[in-house]
C-alpha cells in the first residue's frame, strides 16, 4: 500500500528549483534513505513529507488521498509524522519533560505522559537522564532524546534528517540500532536523508537518490551530461573532454549519464605503469574524507567525479589530496537514461 505518492512535485526558491520530481511513491512500513549530495533537495523533501511545508506546484498523496495544505486541515495528518531534525532543539527543561511535550499537546493525561516517555528514554538508553537539563547534553545525546520524543507520539512515520551527522562514534551506533528497531518491530515507515553509503544499506531498505533536486537513479553524485554516438556495433558515451565509456544503448545525442563510484578506480602514478590493457586518463585528488570503513574521494578528471576505496586500499595506494593520479573505469560503470 502506497502510503505517500509525489507526482509532478516541485519546490522553488528564490525562483530557483531546489526539486523537481515526476513521480516517487513511499510503501507503508518500509524504510527509505534519501542520499546525495548537499543542497541536492534531501532537507526540502523531508519537510513537505512532514507536512510542513507546501510545494510549489504538484501532488502529494497520503493515504490515497491529496493533502490539502490549508492550515486547518494538516493537523490531522501532521499528528501522524514527526521529523527528527539534524540539530533538535530542546526546551530549557528536565528530559523527561521534552519527550512529554508532544503528548501534553495531544492532551494526554500526566500519568500516562510520563510512563510513555520513560518506556521510550529507556529504548533510546537515556532513562538514567529522566531529571537532567536537557539542553546541557551532548550533541549525540540530543538526538537520543529527539528520538524518544518523536517515539513517544507513536507516529505512522519517522522522518530523520542526517540522523548520525553530527554525533560522536559511540551514539553513531546507538542511534542506527535505534533506527533498526524501530524499522524491524515497530512497523513504523522510516524514511532518512544521509551522505553516508554504508549508513543507508545498513538502515535502509530501499535507496533513493537524488542530485540537484531530482531522482537520478543508482548513479548517485555522479550524474553528468554525456553524448552518445556509434562505433560500429559499440555505443561509446563522451563525457567532458576525455573520458570514453562504453553504454547499452540504441539512441544518440545528448544523455544524462551516471557513474558509479565504485566502478571508478584511481591510480598513483607509480602504480599506473604496471597496469597494461586499460584506457587511463589523468586527474587529480581534491578531497578524501572517512566514511565508517571507506575512503569517499572526489577527482579532478576534468569533470568533477567521485569514486570509494576501502581504507586498505587507500592506505596501500599512498595517495593523498593533492596528487595527481591515473583513473579508470571498470566494465559497465556508466548508465544513462536514453
Amino acid at each position: 500500500m502506497s502510503l505517500y505518492q509525489l507526482i509532478n512535485l516541485k519546490q522553488v526558491f528564490d525562483g530557483r528549483a531546489v526539486l523537481d520530481i515526476e513521480h516517487l511513491e513511499f510503501e507503508k512500513g518500509g524504510s527509505y534513505a534519501l542520499l546525495g549530495p548537499n543542497g541536492c533537495g534531501k532537507t526540502t523533501l523531508l519537510h513537505i513529507l512532514a507536512f510542513l511545508k507546501s510545494p510549489a506546484s504538484g501532488q502529494v498523496m497520503y493515504r490515497g488521498r491529496p493533502v490539502d495544505w490549508k492550515e486547518n486541515h494538516l493537523g490531522r495528518i501532521r499528528r501522524q509524522v514527526v521529523l527528527v531534525d539534524q540539530h533538535p532543539i530542546m526546551f530549557s527543561t528536565t528530559v523527561v519533560k521534552n519527550v512529554e511535550y508532544g503528548l501534553k499537546m495531544r492532551g494526554v493525561g500526566s500519568g500516562e505522559r510520563r510512563k510513555i516517555a520513560q518506556e521510550c528514554l529507556e529504548r533510546v538508553g537515556m532513562k538514567d537522564f529522566a531529571q537532567r537539563p536537557a539542553h546541557l547534553l551532548s550533541g549525540g545525546e540530543t538526538q537520543r532524546i529527539a528520538i524518544a520524543r518523536a517515539l513517544a507520539c507513536r507516529p505512522e512515520v519517522m522522518l530523520f534528517d542526517e540522523p548520525t551527522a553530527s554525533v560522536d562514534v559511540e551514539n553513531q551506533a546507538v542511534i542506527e540500532s535505534v533506527i533498526r528497531e524501530i524499522r524491524d518491530k515497530k512497523g513504523i515507515t522510516i524514511i532518512f536523508s544521509t551522505h553516508k553509503r554504508l549508513e543507508a544499506a545498513r538502515l535502509g531498505e530501499n535507496k533513493i537518490f537524488m542530485f540537484e533536486g531530482k531522482l537520478t537513479g543508482p548513479g548517485g553524485e555522479n550524474l553528468l551530461a554525456g553524448r552518445i554516438v556509434h562505433r560500429g556495433d559499440r555505443s561509446v558515451c563522451i563525457i567532458g573532454e576525455n573520458i570514453e565509456l562504453e553504454v547499452n544503448s540504441k539512441q544518440q545525442g545528448a544523455c544524462r549519464v551516471f557513474i558509479k563510484p565504485e566502478a571508478v578506480r584511481i591510480l598513483s602514478l607509480k602504480q599506473a605503469p604496471k597496469i597494461s590493457g586499460h584506457a587511463l586518463i589523468s586527474g587529480k585528488v581534491l578531497q578524501m574524507t572517512a566514511e565508517d570503513e571507506h575512503i569517499k574521494v572526489l577527482l579532478d578528471a576534468g569533470i568533477p567525479l567521485r569514486t570509494i576505496m576501502t581504507r586498505k586500499e587507500a592506505a596501500e595506494s599512498g595517495i593523498f589530496v593533492g596528487d595527481e593520479v591515473k583513473i579508470g573505469f571498470a566494465a559497465n560503470a556508466a548508465q544513462t537514461d536514453s
